[in-house]
């Protein structure tokens, strides 16, 4: 009787039945907080491990194929690859757990249910509390790397802040014509259509591009007007033309979030070592053959000036 009552029932209230039963019985989320923790580490340990497994790779092969791929290549691949450690996201549906809830049955007589009783429930033993209490181990590590990562991003926007601050403070803007009609001839060489401020900045050693949102290129308190400064001009319009800042800054985003493995500090590393080459192999397709050499020896005399201070 209870198996052909619903085919007795009116048209709609067989398709609301229908849906009701549809909905009881679809799934549930049943992740709790400590499983999504789990699920989050062991992504993010893959997606290093994987990452550091693709860094030595990638350094590999740069050796074999330096003289074949420019190194604007591989500031691409970097790039790639810094995108996607720096989002530590695994792209998986969570567990499922389908509930059934059966269909009442009609026909039978409900059984009478027992009033609440005023006895007071059991309590867990004083061992068991502690232990419920307790932080399981994906907790602590979950904070553990939670504490990493603002730790290097306050690092790094402590560092720009305060290099901000002390542009404001110190910086100069340039009042030699002679130099901004040297700055805006380089300009017009390397094609760039836009350029940012130039400053004096005292303390400084060599001409340095500084600044994520509005960059300045800065200049030692005392400069003379020459080739070599022409040199490094051009060299640092490059990096403002090909907007190497933003793939250092996406470098270290994925530094903070795996700032436990080693590799990926080393990356940061190749990744300014590559854009490095990059600009200079950019530099050098503008520069007649005869400025070559002398731009490769004022590139090295800014190094290793930087270097030694």
């Amino acid at each position: 009787m209870t198996d052909r009552l619903p085919n007795l029932w009116p048209l709609w209230l067989r398709a609301a039945w229908q849906k009701r039963m549809w909905i009881n019985s679809a799934p549930c989320w049943t992740n709790s907080v400590e499983e999504i923790m789990d699920e989050f580490l062991l992504g993010l340990f893959t997606l290093s491990l994987g990452g550091s497994v693709l860094v030595l790779a990638i350094m590999g092969l740069s050796r074999l194929t330096r003289s074949r791929y420019a190194a604007r290549w591989r500031c691409v691949v970097w790039l790639l690859l810094c995108l996607r450690l720096a989002v530590p996201l695994v792209f998986t549906f969570p567990h499922t757990t389908p509930v059934q809830i059966p269909a009442p049955a009609l026909d039978r007589p409900v059984a009478a249910t027992a009033p609440p009783s005023s006895q007071p429930l059991p309590t867990l033993p004083e061992e068991a509390q502690d232990q419920t209490q307790s932080l399981s181990i994906a907790q602590v590590l979950c904070v553990v790397w939670a504490v990493g990562v603002g730790g290097v991003f306050l690092w790094s926007v402590g560092s720009h802040l305060r290099l901000r601050r002390y542009l404001k403070r110190w910086s100069i803007p340039v009042s030699d014509q002679v130099i901004c009609n040297r700055y805006h001839a380089q300009a017009q060489r390397c094609n760039a259509n836009r350029v940012p401020p130039l400053v004096h900045c005292p303390g400084l050693q060599v001409p340095m591009l500084a600044g994520v949102v509005h960059p300045v290129l800065m200049l030692p308190e005392h400069v003379e007007a020459n080739q070599m400064l022409d040199y490094a001009l051009l060299h640092e319009l490059i990096h403002y033309r090909r907007k190497d800042i933003c793939l250092k800054v996406v470098a270290i985003w994925a530094a903070a979030i795996h700032w436990f493995n080693p590799l990926v500090w080393l990356m940061v590393r190749q990744v300014e070592q590559d854009m490095e080459l990059a600009c200079d192999e950019a530099a050098l397709t503008v520069l007649p053959p005869q400025e070559h050499r002398a731009y490769g020896e004022t590139i090295l005399r800014a190094a290793a000036q930087k270097a030694s201070h």
